[in-house]
This record gives structure tokens, sequence and C-alpha cells, in this order.
């Protein structure tokens, strides 16, 4: 039995094919690697003609975009890379230099990941950081498929064979508009929000764990809007237009539109979500890379939410 072919593709092909799609410009990746852009052209298009699909449209005046398929190819070609760079590096375990793919989870990224990167920038410039952003249902996947080596996420929905180090827990609340009856109140229980519409932030797995606070209690909310935005829930909320739950605090109770919120302990108890770093249980040690985002993680998470501790306090 004949074994089974494989596509006849380069490292330099790979990398060629991601400075290009993140440039977005066969020129400007030309630039970037101090190549011809023909050199970038035709090493593309011979790993498209390798693989047998078309990971890049060529719009006149108009720059790439990607494929579905060039979407996929991307986030696992950066692993690729990254995991190449770490072997080379191994022999100088001093040197940092080069990409590390990771993970974060949407509604976390604007919590953490600013400081994330700040303190890496300052401490490692030679660093390169590529960050996915993902939902509970996108970091199985990008996990088992090599295309992040770690993520900062929640512990929602994540698959046994995950690995997970938790770095904090942060409680359920609820939150009204300012002007809202209930906001006199420091604390509510479930039982008094029924009849007030809900406004849900509507995630994959994450509408489940909101939702689930009222069902194991016997209840069922009266859920009236849903919005997959983080800060489109708080807007409403803030304009009078019913309650939510979440968990992520930020400093200020004001939101885009000018509204203010109210935050109402729960009275009944809850379930809080961990914080945690995820990556696959049967992978190797993650790179010395991959290590210096975890330790920054697990900084930003403590300085974050030590400060919101104080400020409550």
């Amino acid at each position: 039995m004949r074994p089974t072919s494989r596509p006849d593709i380069s490292l330099t092909q790979l990398r060629y094919f991601v400075a290009a799609a993140e440039h977005g410009s066969m020129t400007w990746a030309a630039e970037e690697l101090f190549v011809a852009q023909s050199a970038i052209s035709t090493s593309i298009a011979n790993l498209e003609k390798a693989l047998g699909t078309q990971l890049l449209i060529r719009r006149r005046a108009k720059g790439l975009q990607l494929t579905a398929q060039g979407i996929d190819l991307l986030q696992r070609s950066r692993g690729i890379l990254a995991a190449v760079d770490d072997a080379v590096h191994a022999l100088r375990p001093e040197n940092t230099s080069g990409r590390v793919s990771v993970g974060c989870f949407r509604t976390l990224a604007p919590f953490y990941l600013p400081d994330i990167v700040s303190a890496l920038e300052d401490s490692h410039p030679e660093l390169q950081l590529d960050v996915t952003e993902l939902l509970a249902d996108g970091v199985n996947d990008a996990l088992h498929d090599q295309s992040i080596e770690v993520a900062l996420s929640y512990d929602l929905g994540l698959d046994g064979d995950i690995d997970r180090e938790v770095l904090a827990s942060v409680p359920l609340y609820a939150a009204v508009g300012a002007e809202h009856p209930l906001a006199a109140r420091d604390r509510v229980r479930l039982a008094d929000l029924i009849d007030e519409p809900m406004v849900l932030l509507d995630l994959p797995v994450s509408r489940d764990y909101f939702l689930q606070a009222f069902t194991e209690n016997g209840l069922r909310p009266s859920v009236r809007y849903r919005f997959a935005n983080f800060e489109g829930v708080r807007a409403m909320v803030a304009s009078g237009h019913g309650f939510t739950l979440l968990n992520q605090q930020p400093k200020l109770g004001y939101t885009y539109s000018g509204g203010e919120l109210h935050r109402l302990a729960i009275v009944e108890p809850t379930m809080p979500l961990d914080i945690v770093l995820a990556r696959r249980a049967s992978s190797t040690r993650l790179t010395r890379k991959a290590e210096l985002f975890a330790a920054e993680a697990r900084s930003a998470v403590a300085r974050v939410l030590g400060a919101e501790t104080q400020s409550a306090s």
C-alpha cells in the first residue's frame, strides 16, 4: 500500500504567507522580509498549488483578503513557526526573540491584555505576541489544533483534557441603571429580578452560565434583549431597559453613551467564574516565550483584581 502523499511545502513559504496575510499586501510583506515582491507572490502561488486551495484573494488596489482556508492556515502557521523558532532557540535558553501565538477570551481582553502587552514590550521588546480573540466555544479548538499555545480564558466549556491554572474567581453580580428603583439597594434577590426585563450577554456557553443562576433556584428570568457585545449590554441597562448579570467589573460605572450602571450583590449563592490559563494537558511544556506571556497574565490579573478589591473596600 502506497503511503499517502503529503503537500511539498516549506517553512519559507509559511513565513511569506503569514507576512503577506498579516500586512494584507505582498509588497509590504516583501519590504518587511527584505525580499523581492515577486518572491512573495511566487512562493504563495506555489503554496496554494501544493495545498490545492486558494488562501488569499488578490484584489486590485484593495490588498489581500484571506479565504476561510487562509484564516485557518494563518492560525496554524503561527503556531508552527513559533514552535520552530523555540526549537532553534532551545540551545540558547536566554534568547526570547520571535513570535508566540496565544489566545484571550473576548470579554477578558479589554481588562487584562493591555497590561500584559505593555509589560512584555517593556521587558522583552524582541518578543512578538500574536493574539487570537476567542469565545468559550473556540478555546478548545485553538488549543487542540495548536494554533495557540496557551489562553487567558474563563473556565467555561473547556474540555476535560485541558489543563487549567486558576488565577482568580470573579463573582456574579446584577446591574441596573442608576435611575432604576433597585439602584437604591446594595443587594438583590434573584426572585426580585424575574419580573424585570433581562438584557442577556448572549455568547456561546456564557449565556447558559448566566441563565443557570436562575434555573438552579427554580426561577425563570424574562429575557427581553440579547446582545453579543459586552458594552452593548451595559449601555442598554444603563439606559433603563432592564437588568443584566455579569462578572467583569469595569473601573468606571459609565457606558459609552454616558449612562451609569449600579452594581448589586446577589443574595442567593451563585457560582463564580474562574479566570484561568488554559493549555492542552497532553502537550509538552510551554515554550519560553509562552511562559513569559503566562507570567505577565498572572501579574495582570492579580494587579487588576487587587485594585478593584481596594477600591471596593
